[in-house]
């Protein structure tokens, strides 16, 4: 049985894209015999296993911060922390940690633009299977370098620049996924709780990472764990992941922009209702849908601006993802010192905080349709919050527990919002009629560029430490996400002008036809 009916419109992109259907799902229709399975089982299932999905890439991402404090070594007790050469040395270690995070952004940040085209032309379930597979291999090769004794620095260079090229091929592809079966009548919030597998993934990476992060014997196996679980979820998606609707005969979702209220009050003063269907009932096959070229994304209205808000936001962000157990380990809580398994728990609040502040995002984007307003405001309440913490966060475990959590709340918010709702939101507006082929590349372009910046703040973390020791050690780098948190959302401020003039014309329109409507 095959997806839909081949139709050789753009026969050259078609047959890159076309996907047989997954054999799990096969089976699954046959089980369910004379009567298919609805719409909402198939949505249920994607958001599921491609929340799996993500979480698992993230989980991935996490290891290297765990276990630095025990790669560098605690040079008051040799004894039980030697560390691992060649990050051990107390004069460049953790600058050659820095190099290890600059290269896996890096190759991240560069290989993310190619592979949003490369999506956009090739099966998407495909795609993600190789990623996913080669992400597993390329993890556990990092961490088989503890049992193999390896100390060379150009292996752990290479295997993370593997690792970022990998690892770039995961959200491209989830977020078009996503985008072609979720509709923007409530996408904000689905993408909001949805995009909650970051932070997700990011608990259970330093969680499974900080079983094994104490010892300098077994520290490999915070590498390896996680790699386990997604070449898994790896042979899931190769089985299960059916990539659109039309792909089990259903319609593809209702991409709208226009406010509900307004457009129930057009219909009923034009007396008619027509149905949410393409012009001639037809469903269409996304394959003969030629895909958008890069410029030409590049071009979509906010896309550069929501790209550069995003690069300053993700510079935030990632440099708590791989420098907050760091942190935390570097400093005393309530005149307590905690190790690297420790710290590593303690940091999971800042991601906790930050599933909730996706989802808040993610709703108040829906009520309001006002992406940078929303964005904005948290990025801008975010700054304050990282005084606080780097000031009044050492007081007692309670300090730092709940600042961390606030602060995660803020400062995730935004960067959840921009990478999925906005992505899939000006991939699929009316200046690329629908063609959702555009969804990979417009994520890719706008994940892209924030990835540079997730590849700054790192490395900037690793040079401003290394000079600086004691509770004072992170002082600069903080001085750094506060000008961050500003920047990101000075980008957007041509589109709140625009979102505000927009909510106050919506305002105007919707009173003007409901006055209409009672003479009437």
């Amino acid at each position: 049985t095959l997806l839909y009916t081949i139709k050789f419109e753009g026969s050259r992109n078609m047959s890159l894209r076309y996907d047989p259907l997954p054999l799990g799902i096969r089976l699954f229709k046959f089980c369910s015999g004379s009567s298919p399975p609805k719409g909402v089982v198939y949505k249920s299932w994607i958001l599921i296993i491609t929340f799996l999905v993500y979480a698992s890439y993230h989980m991935n991402r996490k290891g290297l911060s765990v276990v630095k404090s025990t790669l560098h070594g605690n040079a008051s007790n040799t004894t039980f922390y030697p560390g691992w050469a060649p990050f051990n040395n107390t004069d460049d270690g953790k600058e050659l940690l820095g190099y290890l995070d600059t290269a896996f952004l890096l190759s991240y940040a560069v290989f993310i633009f190619m592979c949003g085209s490369i999506a956009d032309n090739v099966s998407l379930r495909y795609f993600l299977t190789v990623g996913m597979i080669g992400t597993a291999i390329s993890a556990s090769l990092i961490g088989m370098a503890c049992f193999w004794h390896i100390h060379s620095l150009a292996y752990f260079v290479v295997m993370q620049i593997v690792c970022g090229a990998m690892q770039a091929t995961g959200w491209p592809a989830t977020v078009a996924v996503i985008g072609n079966w979720i509709g923007k009548g409530s996408r904000g919030l689905i993408m909001g709780i949805w995009n909650s597998h970051t932070s997700v993934g990011n608990i259970l990476g330093g969680l499974v990472a900080g079983v094994a992060a104490n010892s300098i014997s077994t520290w490999g196996l915070s590498f390896i764990y996680p790699a386990i679980v997604i070449g898994g979820l790896g042979i899931t998606v190769f089985l299960f992941l059916p990539t659109n609707p039309q792909a089990v005969g259903l319609a593809p979702p209702k991409q709208s922009n226009k406010d509900e209220d307004e457009e129930r009050l057009i219909k009923s003063l034009q007396h008619h209702s027509e149905d949410s269907e393409d012009d001639d009932g037809i469903i269409r096959d996304p394959n003969s849908i030629p895909a958008i070229s890069f410029c030409k994304a590049l071009k979509l209205p906010g896309v550069i601006e929501f790209s550069m808000a995003l690069f300053f936001t993700k510079l935030v962000c990632y440099t708590f993802l791989f420098c907050l157990p760091d942190f935390v380990n570097s400093i005393q809580i309530g005149g307590e010192h905690y190790d690297a398994q420790k710290s590593a728990d303690i940091a999971t609040f800042y991601d906790v905080g930050g599933i909730l502040g996706s989802i808040l995002c993610g709703f108040l984007a829906d009520r309001t349709s006002s992406n940078a307003l929303i964005c904005i405001i948290f990025q801008i309440t975010s700054i304050p919050m990282l005084f606080v913490y780097y000031h009044f966060g050492t007081i007692s475990m309670t300090a730092q527990l709940s600042i961390m959590f606030v602060l995660g709340f803020f400062s995730n918010g935004p960067y959840a919002l921009i990478t999925t709702a906005v992505s899939a939101d000006l991939g699929t507006s009316e200046h690329v009629r629908g063609n959702s082929q555009a969804l990979a590349t417009v994520s890719a372009i706008i994940d892209g560029a924030g990835s540079v910046g997730a590849t700054i703040g790192p490395y900037l973390t690793s040079v401003l430490t290394n000079k600086r020791s004691g509770n004072n050690e992170y002082e600069y780098v903080f001085y750094v996400l506060e000008a961050s948190a500003f920047c990101s959302g000075l980008c957007l401020i041509r589109l709140v002008v625009k979102e505000i003039n927009v909510l106050r014309n919506r305002r105007s329109r919707l009173a003007t036809l409901s006055s209409i409507q009672r003479s009437e």
